[in-house]
């Protein structure tokens, strides 16, 4: 049975609106504040901006004043130029404190998002049904909800850096307006058109995201089976072959990061020219205008300081657009596997605890077929039972189907036709976790955990568990060997108890 590919993102606007409403389900009022900060530094910027103006002046010409389109003719030679000096500094300390409250607050918000995404989508793998997790290759779905969150929560930084950088812009070409509407305004339409040649790159920015994603996850699936295989490549003096895929991989993921950035810093040497020559042809047109000079200083001043909002705007755009795929391919895992749910929400169990002296069989399987997704393999009309207090052995050659019957009789797969019955009762989704609680499996290979053998001792079981019943499971599993450990619950096992 092949492994089921990844449903693809949906789309860079579709991805954009997923951020935004997890940033709202994970906190509104954390969202709120964050725009209430955006605005505030915006405004206060524009301010200290605007300053510019008098201060320049105050250098310049003291005694003369300035007139200010929209705002008329101002004289500021009655204040000293230290004054003005220190609300320029006042106000840009108010701003920078109002930028590292809201750089906490959306760190914060990223973070946060991250984990929400990533546990929700741990969770819902973990609760799906045993063929959704079969039909998914391993290394995709460790792909995804590692890395894949990491890159979601760039992503949502992008959103918000962007959104930053734009209400600084917006702030700067304001007040640029206010002193010289038609210069500043002419200017305007060349960085607007530069940043338009900018954003033109956004799209395949989304789309070498998207190959990344595809590209990052083949490097994955080739270092699991790797590892997994490591002793047949070992017996076969295959190594060179291996190292040959993990090479490819690697350069392919190699490759779509270098088309990442070679298409980004076209668009960024283009763009610089242009604006160089934009600010060239601006200060030939306001002399030709006769704009005084001060007026030209500080209007050239405040076009360099868009020009740069406006590529930060764009790069940042670019970088959003290729984190994003990652959000569409992590909430739409999360999305299939909650809908593949082994307990549907809202169903449990209504089962009283099982009875020892239920003349019922422990375990009934009544004519039971099963056939994997995809394939032939399975199992047709098994029928047997397995009484209490009795050792119930099943044989039979590799293939023939010992660990799809296991699985049924775990409730991990459900019959296409038949009944499993417990206790003489059909066995049903709501009924899992309660016949799971009377069930112990032992796997065909050792998993053990990272961490001290307590932990592995205790971690299924939904109640306390002392050291006395810890040492006695031990002891009935001929484990006395974990008495001689130099710590003993208490030591650290390694990789595979090693």
């Amino acid at each position: 049975m092949e492994p089921k590919a990844m449903t693809p993102s949906s789309g860079l606007a579709g991805d954009i609106r997923t951020l935004l409403a997890e940033a709202w389900r994970l906190d509104p009022r954390r969202l709120v504040l964050q725009v209430i900060l955006l605005a505030i530094s915006g405004l206060v910027g524009g301010i200290g901006l605007l300053l510019l103006v008098p201060i320049v002046n105050s250098v310049a010409n003291p005694a003369s004043t300035i007139t200010v389109p929209l705002l008329g003719a101002m004289s500021f030679g009655s204040i000293p130029l230290s004054a003005l000096l220190v609300a320029f500094v006042l106000l840009t300390l108010a701003q920078a404190l109002v930028n590292r409250t809201s750089m906490i607050n959306s760190t914060r918000m990223q973070q946060e998002i991250v984990d929400r995404l990533r546990g929700e989508a741990f969770d819902a793998i973990l609760s799906a049904t045993w063929t959704f997790i079969l039909r998914r290759r391993r290394s995709d779905v460790i792909e995804i909800v590692t890395t894949g969150a990491a890159r979601s929560g760039l992503a949502f930084q992008q959103l918000l850096q962007g959104a930053v950088t734009l209400v600084l812009a917006l702030a700067t070409a304001v007040v640029a307006l206010l002193i010289s509407p038609v210069v500043v305004g002419i200017a305007l339409v060349g960085v607007l058109a530069v940043g338009a040649l900018r954003l033109m790159s956004i799209r395949p920015s989304y789309r070498l995201g998207v190959m990344f994603g595809d590209r990052n996850r083949t490097l994955q699936s080739v270092m699991a089976d790797s590892m997994d295989s490591l002793r047949l490549i070992r017996a076969h003096d295959a190594s060179p072959v291996w190292t040959q895929r993990l090479t490819n991989a690697f350069i392919d993921a190699r490759e779509v990061q270098i088309a990442t950035v070679r298409r980004s810093s076209t668009v960024t040497a283009i763009s610089s020219v242009a604006l160089a020559s934009a600010a060239a042809l601006l200060v030939l047109l306001s002399v030709q205008m006769n704009v005084p000079a001060t007026s030209i200083v500080v209007i050239l001043l405040l076009v360099a300081r868009l020009t740069t909002q406006v590529q930060l705007l764009a790069n940042t755009a670019n970088l959003l657009a290729n984190f994003l795929p990652s959000v569409g391919d992590l909430t739409s895992l999360a999305a299939e596997a909650r809908a593949a749910a082994e307990v549907p929400a809202g169903e449990g169990t209504t089962r009283s605890p099982m009875v020892s002296d239920s003349q019922e069989p422990l375990l009934d399987f009544r004519d039971v077929t099963f056939t994997y997704p995809e394939s032939d393999s399975g199992i047709t009309s098994v029928s047997f039972t397995v009484p209490r207090g009795q050792i119930t052995a099943l044989s039979g050659h590799s293939g023939a189907g010992k660990s799809t019957t296991a699985d049924l009789a775990l409730g991990l797969l459900t019959p296409r036709s038949g009944v499993l019955l417990i206790d003489g009762v059909p066995l049903v989704p709501g009924d899992l976790r309660w016949w799971r609680e009377h069930v112990a499996y032992v796997p065909q290979e050792t998993v053990l955990l990272p961490g001290t053998l307590r932990d592995n001792l205790v971690w299924s079981s939904s109640n306390p568990v002392t050291d006395d019943e810890c040492w006695t499971a031990l002891d009935r599993s001929a484990a006395r060997f974990a008495r001689s450990l130099p710590h003993g619950l208490d030591t650290v096992l390694g990789d595979r108890g090693s």
